[in-house]
């Protein structure tokens, strides 16, 4: 069965439109992205962002060449985003999960809160836990609240445990949704 994609015939938004994503730091900080609407349906948003800068962006543990592709997915009652990210010739550099709360998906905008822990999934399946540190302070000192600790630990749950699954569903999203390079 062929999933429904929203386009401006059908009155949703059309692939390829300008979106944002919008990201609200556990400061109250928002950071925002201009990127590209892949898909927009049933739960799930794909966007699109290309690297305009490289090297060791936002303090990234690895090299991101500049004109790298970032393919995110968001998942509107999932715990966790995950973004997938390539080389411009395709090639696959890493996957970057990172635990999340009220995912908001619109046309314009995919809003959510960061949650503090990341997690890098290399290509040899070598996983790189960022912000651990940050995580475990915020908890001692009560500055997240009870239900982001919740969710943020359950992402590292089904991370950890699962990381290979989600990514397997992700790569035969993309082949269904024709979304590669």
């Amino acid at each position: 069965m062929k999933e429904r994609q929203h386009s401006a015939a059908g009155g949703g938004p059309a692939r390829g439109q300008p979106i944002v994503e919008r990201k609200i730091k556990p400061d109250g900080t928002v950071r925002e992205y201009p990127c590209t609407l892949l898909h927009l349906s049933g739960g799930l948003a794909v966007i699109r962002f290309v690297m305009g800068r490289g090297g060791a962006v936002w303090g990234t543990p690895i090299e991101v060449p500049v004109a790298s592709v970032s393919d995110g997915y968001f998942w509107k009652r999932r715990p966790y985003n995950l973004y997938r990210m390539r080389r411009a010739d395709g090639s696959l550099i890493a996957h970057r999960f990172d635990a999340v709360a009220d995912v908001q998906l619109a046309p314009d905008a995919i809003t959510y809160r960061d949650l503090v822990l990341d997690w890098w999934v290399m290509p040899d399946e070598t996983i790189i836990e960022e912000d651990r540190e940050e995580f475990e302070t915020a908890v001692a000192s009560k500055e997240m609240a009870a239900g982001d600790v919740a969710a943020a630990r359950r992402a590292a749950q089904q991370v950890l445990g699962r990381y290979r699954h989600i990514i397997d569903e992700v790569e035969a999203l993309e082949r269904r949704l024709d979304l590669r390079l």
